[in-house]
């Protein structure tokens, strides 16, 4: 059945995220004892989300994305802001950027630089773009 939901790209209906507080790292179990990781530095109120590691067989099937929403999920919901040094977590931030999202976003720099964002349409909010159709430029 596993086999089956990956390939429908449904992973974050079926997986559940774990939070290592301590470590600093959102995962989730992969079928093969595998996981697939964001590892973040919490330093006061700031998380710098650093890096999404999905293993080679695992991409492209939602896990990054799952592990990006957890992370902005637990950063509103414990009144946290962010730092996005993880270039996919830039991604997703301009895909779902809003006016209360861009509060919590402290850096870096050229991810601040831009119009401000309109406020998100609860209408559209499950056809979101996918973070991979934007681009990041970095000086």
């Amino acid at each position: 059945m596993l086999t089956q939901i990956q390939r429908n790209k449904n992973a974050r209906f079926y997986y559940t995220v774990h939070h290592n507080e301590k470590r600093g790292l959102f995962y989730v179990k992969l079928d093969d004892s595998s996981r697939a990781v964001l590892q973040y530095k919490a330093e006061g109120k700031v998380l710098d989300m650093q890096v999404i590691n999905v293993p080679y067989r695992y991409t492209g099937q939602g896990y990054a994305r799952l592990l990006a929403e957890t992370a902005f999920t637990y950063a509103i919901v414990n009144y946290y802001y962010m730092y996005l040094t993880c270039e996919y977590m830039q991604k997703y931030y301009l895909a779902v950027k809003n006016p209360d999202l861009e509060e919590l976003i402290v850096g870096p720099p050229h991810i601040l630089e831009g119009p401000d964002s309109e406020p998100l349409d609860p209408n559209i909010i499950y056809e979101l773009p996918d973070p991979e159709d934007f681009l990041i430029y970095s000086s």
